[in-house]
């Protein structure tokens, strides 16, 4: 009596185990298959932006900073879009709450010069004047530098306006 209890036991717990093998694996899925959505819908963000089409970008990717609101790289794809707007102001917080992420982004020579730009045309002089001055330190092209050159003499220009 005592064998066949124990029988029962075991093959209460195989079972028990299967299924929450099973489970876990059907769960997985259905998360691989969000995952693979969400990152489809970023990339079409992305390519409607290439495309000079950020005003159809922003509800893609304000969505899925809604869905993932730690990833830093979905807050600079934002604030980029705003940026091709002319929301400079909204550019900015976005690219500020991605640094709050992630500082490193301070060392990405083209995070540093989009940030200045964004903040030369926010109005953000000083603040601007600093991150492309850092930008001068980090390693880049001709046109680049240049780019950054051509702000800060704007930025000094408005200085002594």
């Amino acid at each position: 009596m005592h064998g066949k209890w124990d029988r029962y036991v075991f093959l209460s717990l195989l079972v028990l185990i299967l299924s929450g093998i099973s489970y876990a694996h059907w769960k997985g899925q259905q998360q691989d298959e969000q995952f693979l959505k969400d990152y489809t819908e970023y990339q079409q963000a992305v390519q409607l932006m290439q495309q000079g089409r950020a005003e159809q970008a922003l509800p893609l990717l304000r969505s899925l900073l809604g869905k993932y609101p730690d990833r830093y790289n979905i807050m600079r794809t934002l604030g980029l879009a705003y940026a091709m707007k002319n929301d400079f102001q909204k550019a900015a917080f976005y690219y500020e709450k991605a640094i709050r992420k992630r500082p490193f982004l301070q060392q990405d020579p083209i995070f540093t010069l989009q940030f200045g730009e964004i903040l030369y045309y926010n109005g953000e002089y000083a603040k601007a004047k600093a991150y492309l001055e850092k930008s001068k330190q980090l390693p880049g092209s001709e046109t680049y530098h240049a780019r950054i050159d051509e702000l800060l003499s704007q930025i000094q220009h408005q200085k002594s306006s």
